[in-house]
């Protein structure tokens, strides 16, 4: 990616450390979909399966989901290894995770479609966040959570106590 060459030689010490795969996502989608600041091509896997399959409406489920499972282990290993630099950190100023997120289409392009099988996204809650991972942000003033299940109360608490206002749909 173009943002590669301008690092310092020490790459490793330059990228922003996750703990929480969940709210890597959500920062992915921030840097990547709506600012376009993590280089281009983005990952476009949910528009390749749809290009691959395009009999994906008249499918059975249980063929979908078969199809699915190569698709969801490509974008999660693609989004688990992109590398996202420090410089950016101070880009985020507010986070929104809800269900439509472009980031969520490109893991599982279907998981409304059969969210019973996946949960309701539940891989996508975020449930945790260290405060290794928060203090990178310096800038980050709002997490509005809009999914199907609520953040935990305990979750909530901490991020208000580092001084983040959250939203929640109640």
């Amino acid at each position: 990616m173009e943002f590669l060459g301008r690092l310092g030689k020490n790459r490793e010490e330059s990228m922003l450390q996750f703990d929480n795969y969940p709210f890597k996502l959500a920062v992915i989608q921030e840097l990547m979909y709506e600012q376009s600041l993590l280089g281009k091509p983005y990952r476009r896997g949910g528009d390749q399966y749809f290009e691959q399959y395009p009999d994906a409406a008249e499918t059975s489920e249980e063929e979908s989901i078969r199809r699915l499972e190569p698709y969801i282990q490509q974008a999660n290993q693609f989004f688990q290894e992109l590398k996202i630099p420090c410089s950016l950190a101070e880009r985020v100023t507010k986070l929104y995770v809800g269900e439509e997120l472009e980031v969520y289409y490109q893991i599982n392009p279907q998981w409304m479609d059969f969210d019973e099988y996946f949960e309701d996204g539940k891989d996508f809650d975020i449930t945790d966040i260290s405060e290794r991972e928060i203090r990178q942000f310096p800038n980050l003033d709002i997490i509005i959570f809009n999914m199907y299940h609520t953040p935990p109360k305990e979750l909530v608490e901490k991020l208000k106590s580092w001084g983040i206002e959250v939203r929640t749909p109640d």
